[in-house]
Order: structure tokens, then C-alpha cells, then sequence
């Protein structure tokens, strides 16, 4: 892609993004569909296979960089990726038709908790950073294996925990929708209701494959992108990269929204939050380096950052204000105002 012009690597990059935003919204929609059909979200198992089904543009993204040795890009897009993630909830909170907030339709003890747990997450990949390069386990840094622990032992704890109505008490007038345990899924989804499971697990290989070739075109055409117009490519990946990878999310999400389950839309976007931090692991392998040893200062205020976000949000849960101002919740709007904060501080540090 070297030898490709300027405007032809952009029209590639934005095209790869809207391969992986269509191939992104078919995987999740397949995904739901099959685990209503077999039940794997039931089973720890499952669970591990939605949340890497669920995040395979970021892991596209993640091998990409890897083999190129863009270790900036990958620390970019998966610490980053944290806080623009969550910035995505806000774009919910104004697709919200209630008369009351997100926060305060979905907001639980339960959905505080996921959003605690995502925090923990983030606050030990943020501690993992402080590690030496050469204090590394079989060039791995040594926080990264721990991440995966952390992650599978929350999910373990999570899942029990879901199946206790006192955790899911919301008030009287909010509108959470379904929960986790009532997936949504066949009937959501018209299209793959009347085919078979084989012919959605075949849409779903497809949309997989699709999804990966798209996250490599993207990071390699915005490496380029971002070398020639002098942007720091960690920069870029914690903001384009970032976004594009999120847009499946967004489109799943606001369809959620419209429906009613806006429980599950907020909650499957901290489960994204905890389980791209995993992913470093996989990072490491492939690179052969810590990669968390070599996160720069940009990358450790944009960690701040999506712990300071997902703080609100954990709060906001619990204490559902009621208010909406320009059809978003006082959370939101300070979502909105951390977030130009962080890209301001950005630019006169960096």
C-alpha cells in the first residue's frame, strides 16, 4: 500500500470501515441468533466466544499492527479505544425516546457492577504500562496474563450474579428491556429466523472473515494515512481506528435502543470495554514484546480518561439523575465535556 496514493488509501480506508460497520452488524445479529439457538451464553464457554466474536474488528486491528511492528497502533486502539467506547453511549442517551435519561431507564445495581468490573479491567492494563520491557515472562508482560484471569474470573462472577433479581432492581418507571439471560435474538431478527443454523452459522464465518480482512485494510491504509500527514499513530488509532472499529457496536446498539433493551445495549458496551484490554495478550504473543511496556504518555491519559468516563457512568447508574438537557442526562453531557477535555489536554501535552 506503500506506493498508493494519498485520496486512494483514504477511499480504501473508508471503505474497509464500511465493510466492517455492514459485516460487524451481520456477526453480532448471527451471534444472538446462535446463542439463543444452542444456548452458549449460558456457559462460561460461551460467553468467552461472544465476548471475541463481539470484538474481532478490534483483534483484526490487533494482528495487523502485531506482524507490522506498529506496536503505537495497537496500544491506541485497545487502551484508547476505552473512552471512545464509552463516548458511544451517549449517542444511546440521545436515541433514547423515555422522558428520563439513559442512566436512569437501564441503571441498575447490576449494570454499576458491569461497569466496575470494566474499570478494574482497564485500571490493571493501566498498571501494566509502569512495567519494564525487560521484566517480561516469555516476552509477555506479565499483567497481560493476569488480564485474562481477572477477565474470565469476572465473567464467571458476573453470570451468577445476573440471575439475582435484587441486582436488576430498577425503579418503578424505568425501561431496562431484557436482560442478558433473555438475550434478544430469532425474532429480533427476521431475516435469520427462517434459516436454518447452518445457513447462519455459514452468514456468520462470512461476516467473520469479512470483518478481518477489513481490520487489516484498515490499520495498514491508516498507519500510511497517518505517517504521511505527520499524525501520531497511537493518536490515530484511540480516535479513527477506534470509531471504526466501534461503528458495529453503535448500529447494534441504537437498534437495541429502538427496541427497548436498553439495558443490553449499555451493558454489551462495557463488556466490550473489559474484554479489549484481554486482547493484549494476544498483542504480545504475536509481537513478541510486552506491548503495554511501550505505552506512551498519550495512551496513559487517554486510560485515564475511560476510567474517569466509565466512573460517571457506574455512578450515574446507581444514582439515575432524572433531568434531560438537549435530549441527553447531566451524565452524558459531562461524557461529552471529559472527552474534549482529554483531546485538549492532548494537544498542548503532546
Amino acid at each position: 500500500m506503500e506506493n498508493f496514493s494519498s485520496i486512494a488509501l483514504l477511499i480504501l480506508f473508508i471503505l474497509s470501515a464500511g465493510v466492517t460497520w455492514i459485516a460487524g452488524i451481520a456477526l453480532a445479529k448471527t451471534t444472538d441468533t446462535i446463542d439463543t439457538r444452542l444456548k452458549i451464553g449460558e456457559a462460561i464457554g460461551g460467553l468467552i466466544l461472544l465476548g471475541i466474536s463481539g470484538s474481532l474488528p478490534e483483534i483484526a486491528i490487533t494482528y495487523s499492527a502485531a506482524v507490522s511492528g506498529h506496536i503505537p497502533v495497537i496500544i491506541g486502539n485497545l487502551l484508547g479505544g476505552i473512552a471512545i467506547q464509552t463516548l458511544v453511549i451517549v449517542i444511546f442517551d440521545f436515541a433514547n425516546k423515555k422522558k428520563r435519561p439513559l442512566s436512569y431507564v437501564a441503571g441498575s445495581p447490576l449494570l454499576s457492577m458491569e461497569t466496575i468490573f470494566a474499570i478494574i479491567i482497564t485500571s490493571v492494563a493501566l498498571l501494566a504500562t509502569f512495567i519494564p520491557a525487560q521484566k517480561n515472562i516469555l516476552n509477555t508482560n506479565p499483567l497481560s496474563i493476569i488480564l485474562v484471569f481477572i477477565w474470565v474470573i469476572g465473567l464467571f462472577i458476573l453470570n451468577k450474579v445476573r440471575k439475582i433479581p435484587k441486582l436488576s432492581e430498577t425503579t418503578h418507571d424505568a425501561s431496562p428491556g431484557r436482560k442478558h439471560h433473555q438475550r434478544r435474538a430469532v425474532e429480533n431478527h427476521v431475516f435469520y429466523a427462517k434459516k436454518s443454523t447452518l445457513s447462519v452459522f455459514g452468514v456468520f464465518i462470512l461476516s467473520s472473515i469479512a470483518t478481518l480482512i477489513a481490520g487489516v485494510v484498515c490499520e495498514e491504509s491508516g498507519s500510511i494515512i497517518a505517517d504521511r500527514f505527520g499524525i501520531n499513530s497511537g493518536i490515530f488509532a484511540a480516535t479513527f481506528l477506534a470509531i471504526v472499529s466501534s461503528l458495529p457496536e453503535i448500529s447494534t446498539g441504537l437498534e437495541s435502543i429502538f427496541i427497548g433493551d436498553n439495558h443490553l445495549a449499555v451493558s454489551d458496551i462495557m463488556g466490550g470495554n473489559a474484554f479489549m484490554l484481554v486482547i493484549f495478550l494476544f498483542a504480545d504473543i504475536l509481537s513478541g514484546k510486552p506491548v503495554l511496556s511501550f505505552a506512551g504518555h498519550q495512551d496513559i491519559l487517554f486510560a485515564f480518561l475511560g476510567i474517569l468516563m466509565m466512573s460517571v457512568y457506574a455512578a450515574s447508574f446507581l444514582l439515575k439523575p432524572h433531568k434531560r438537557f438537549f435530549r441527553l442526562g447531566v451524565d452524558s453531557i459531562l461524557q461529552i465535556i471529559l472527552y474534549v477535555l482529554g483531546l485538549i489536554a492532548m494537544f498542548y501535552i503532546f
